[in-house]
């Protein structure tokens, strides 16, 4: 698992700020048409991807942070 998040992130390391926009275009685009078309499956479980979200929001803002005041 190791030597896949090395290989990922030698890849990553290429992308530039076009490739990384594309990339979140493509994910939310294709959430949206999940939303669409998994509709009356997710309205049960609205709460618990409100937290979910919620959560990794929290996650990638003290990640992002944390490196950001850690990088002397």
């Amino acid at each position: 698992m190791k030597k896949f998040f090395e290989e990922l992130h030698g890849v990553l390391s290429y992308f530039g700020f076009l490739d990384i926009g594309m990339l979140k275009v493509c994910l939310a685009s294709i959430g949206v048409l999940l939303g669409v078309y998994f509709f009356e499956f997710f309205d049960r479980f609205v709460v618990a991807v409100w937290v979910l979200f919620i959560l990794s929001w929290l996650y990638i803002v003290v990640k992002v942070f944390g490196v950001y005041i850690h990088r002397d």
